[in-house]
């Protein structure tokens, strides 16, 4: 079995395939992490990973769809089995669905909800039995969990869900020396919504009501997410940062 230097952490990332996981997971592997993306499309994640070797890091792949929640304990296994241990997850997977709430289906709800926090859960609860010497969990919320957009009102919901997850698991594990914590982006450009930005009047609106004046860069999160994986965060456990270019304390949303 191939084993990573103590020097060197071992974190599964998910949605790692685009935006800011694989933004997270190239960060990660430029650091000297050994990572492991986890995503369901493999062309997307060869790719990921074929650029972060070319790069001299250290990527595998896992083409594995979270919400079979049933194959969580086995996916984390075998990481730790590859590898020796796992220190960190980054639970950066998630949808969304837009419309009204009084409109929205049973189906879009059980969509969103199994991705965005049921999945969210027991992939942590997976990792956290394997984590016998202490490790870190970051999970990405949003600032949609602090204030909600019309339109984004499920996704609001399931971002709200995952940051009181973030602190009652942190409560719940603490004795076991692993830490849990979140960070809610603000308005960041990713593929996953390039349409939306892709409207001049939004983007207008946006840069101008942000106080730092653009829109985020998934680079703009991957620190905040490696340091709350590290040690300088030993101290720091049920904590949610917000990196969002001052929007939150602004507080200039439409509401």
């Amino acid at each position: 079995m191939k084993q990573v230097e103590e020097s060197c952490s071992v974190v599964a990332v998910t949605g790692a395939s685009r935006g800011i996981g694989r933004a997270v997971a190239e960060d990660l592997a430029h650091h000297g992490c050994w990572v492991w993306l986890i995503a369901r499309d493999v062309n997307d994640l060869d790719q990921v990973a074929t650029k972060i070797r070319q790069s001299g890091g250290r990527a595998d792949i896992l083409a594995y769809d979270i919400t079979h929640i049933e194959e969580a304990p086995r996916i984390m296994d075998y990481i730790v089995q590859r590898t020796g241990r796992l220190t960190g997850l980054v639970n950066n997977a998630g949808t969304t669905r837009r419309g009204s709430l009084v409109e929205i289906s049973p189906e879009a709800y059980d969509e969103v909800m199994n991705l965005n926090v049921k999945s969210l859960l027991f992939l942590s609860q997976a990792a956290v039995r394997v984590m016998e010497t202490g490790g870190a969990i970051v999970n990405i919320a949003s600032l949609n969990a602090f204030d909600v957009l019309k339109g984004v009102g499920l996704y609001a919901t399931s971002k709200a869900a995952v940051m009181q997850l973030t602190r009652a698991l942190a409560i719940d594990v603490a004795e076991r020396g692993i830490r849990v914590n979140a960070v809610a982006p603000g308005f960041i450009q990713t593929d996953f919504n390039a349409a939306l930005w892709n409207r001049h009047e939004l983007r207008e609106w946006v840069e101008t009501n942000t106080p730092l004046k653009r829109l985020g860069v998934p680079e703009d999160v991957v620190g905040s997410i490696r340091f709350l994986l590290g040690a300088d965060s030993a101290f720091i456990t049920g904590s949610v940062l917000v990196v969002d270019g001052g929007v939150l304390p602004s507080r200039l949303w439409p509401l």
